[in-house]
């Protein structure tokens, strides 16, 4: 235990937290902070436990030292991969997109270019904020929340899950739109080459079609193209690592 302080006061710095600022979440003194850090007093299981959850880290951490190391690289391996995967996807769909075109121009089906546009690019944009987000932290070290008020990292928490609310229903609707459109295209292409004719308004559809409609006209607007990649951004700059805290950029 003898290492306790000075892992206190290593995980308070990287936190940016003042004796002061840690002082005032444990409701203790200055000078209490101070003495565990130099050495002088210990704290007791009880204030360990509090130790960690107002720095956000494991009780291991405080008594064995922070593994920030290994953390960061898994952090730089998971943002490279988000990264590589985004651009790879929105790659395949520029070149794709055209095709999309050509094929609706013939065949009067529009539903590989809508799946293309209206549900896969703002899907992988929203992967790409999130890497962006996650290179951030991994590489350049941007703790947007660390050492700010109580107040602040709450308001951040909030601004998590309303992001995280409002792009689940988004990927509910896009998916959903995604195998409705699927089945018709599908069913279009089976009919045509069984009986040379197709009438879609008599197929009955797997979305509601006023969901479908408003689902497709706000991206057709470009509503949640810049949307999704910034609510992306959202997840991965307040991304929740355990219960109760915010990643390395939101602690108590």
């Amino acid at each position: 235990m003898a290492e306790v302080g000075k892992h206190i006061k290593k995980i308070r710095k990287e936190k940016n937290l003042t004796q002061e600022d840690l002082a005032e979440r444990l409701h203790c003194t200055r000078q209490t902070i101070s003495n565990y850090e130099n050495g002088k007093s210990e704290p007791d299981i009880t204030l360990l436990m509090k130790l960690a959850d107002v720095l956000g880290v494991e009780i291991n951490d405080l008594i064995y030292g922070p593994k920030k190391s290994e953390d960061r690289k898994r952090q730089k391996i998971r943002s490279v991969a988000a990264l590589a995967a985004a651009c790879v996807l929105l790659t395949a769909i520029e070149v794709l997109t055209p095709f999309a075109k050509q094929y609706g121009w013939k065949r009067f089906e529009i539903a590989p270019l809508y799946l293309l546009q209206y549900v896969f690019r703002p899907l992988v944009l929203t992967l790409l904020g999130w890497g962006i987000a996650e290179a951030g932290k991994a590489f350049a070290g941007i703790h947007l929340w660390e050492g700010r008020t109580e107040r602040t990292v709450k308001a951040a928490r909030f601004v998590f899950y309303i992001a995280a609310v409002i792009l689940t229903v988004f990927a509910v609707l896009a998916l959903w739109t995604a195998l409705d459109l699927t089945y018709i295209w599908w069913l279009s292409e089976r009919t045509m080459k069984m009986q040379g004719s197709f009438d879609a308004s008599a197929v009955p559809h797997l979305m509601p079609g006023q969901l479908q409609s408003l689902f497709l006209r706000l991206n057709v607007f470009g509503r949640f193209g810049g949307a999704t990649l910034f609510l992306g951004a959202v997840l991965g700059f307040c991304w929740m690592e355990k219960a109760g805290n915010l990643s390395c950029n939101c602690s108590d």
